[in-house]
């Protein structure tokens, strides 16, 4: 199984339902507030973790009680937190996100997640040497992410990047990562011009992107240069929340298995996690996933 690094986001999140989402200056009452672990990084270190990889997370926390709690977390999904970094003047991260309808809101707060600085990664050169494949995302110092992607590329490292939330990066960067997994909203960026469609920027671009699309599946370039769709599995929606996260944590697992391959497990272990609450807490085990009936054909 691969020996994943992780670098990006460690939240806390603090989570809430309601029956639809408030008009600007609005206030409606909410559900109860639920309090999780979560960040796009935690979340896809946990989702791969789950899956059989040997997963280390290289992020930072404040020393604080939801800090101790990611923490614990983490170690309890057997990640690997060696090299956590902690901060003292700084509270740990959080994500306040509101659900409504299988569809929900965040917004993150960046706390600790926002001082991992690219010191921190040079230190951590001889870890990215040690690993097969680095992922990132985009939720911590832009500057951080180039320079984990420039020691990755030295080292010939297969690098995921998750665009999300978007934010641009020099396109002599962008070109030394292995695959983008963008969304549908996140693709457009990545274009030349505002004209450029989700297909046109797939089919032009040097980096391999595959778009992930919620229900529709996602969209990729195949080994022979053309554009291909795979369809999403069709299962009961409770909370789509950490799908993305998910599916991006088992592209890592799954990639050695091919390109088509590692994208249809990606796409039954996301369609497994939307059956259950909880971005983590509906993250699928392996045999979890190879055990579903839901992909049984």
């Amino acid at each position: 199984m691969n020996n994943i690094l992780v670098i990006g986001s460690l939240n806390a999140d603090l989570e809430t339902d309601v029956d639809r989402f408030p008009q600007p200056g609005e206030t409606l009452l909410g559900g109860p507030l639920h309090v999780s672990c979560g960040g796009k990084g935690n979340n896809q270190a946990v989702a791969a973790s789950k899956l059989g990889a040997n997963v280390t997370m290289l992020g930072a926390l404040g020393k604080d009680n939801f800090g101790e709690m990611l923490f614990q977390n983490l170690q309890a999904n057997q990640i690997n937190t060696d090299h956590i970094l902690t901060r003292t003047n700084t509270p740990s991260a959080t994500a306040l996100i509101t659900r409504s309808q299988n569809e929900n809101h965040i917004i993150v707060t960046d706390g600790a997640n926002n001082t991992i600085t690219p010191d921190d990664i040079v230190a951590a050169t001889e870890l990215i040497k040690q690993n097969d494949i680095i992922l990132l995302q985009q939720e911590i110092p832009l500057d951080t992410q180039i320079k984990a992607i420039e020691i990755a590329h030295q080292f010939n490292k297969i690098i995921v990047l998750n665009p999300a939330p978007m934010r641009p990066l020099p396109k002599e960067v962008t070109e030394k990562v292995s695959y983008l997994l963008p969304n549908e909203h996140e693709i457009i960026a990545l274009g030349g011009s505002s004209s450029d469609t989700p297909e046109t920027i797939i089919l032009n671009s040097k980096t391999p992107i595959i778009m992930t699309w919620g229900s529709k599946g996602v969209l990729y370039k195949n080994n022979h240069q053309q554009l291909q769709h795979l369809p999403a599995y069709s299962v009961p929606v409770v909370d789509s929340t950490g799908a993305g996260d998910t599916f991006c944590g088992a592209f890592c697992c799954f990639i050695h298995l091919g390109l088509e391959a590692a994208l249809r497990k990606s796409l039954q272990a996301s369609a497994l996690s939307v059956t259950r609450a909880g971005a983590q807490g509906g993250m699928p085990t392996l045999q979890e996933l190879e055990s579903s009936d839901l992909f049984r054909t």
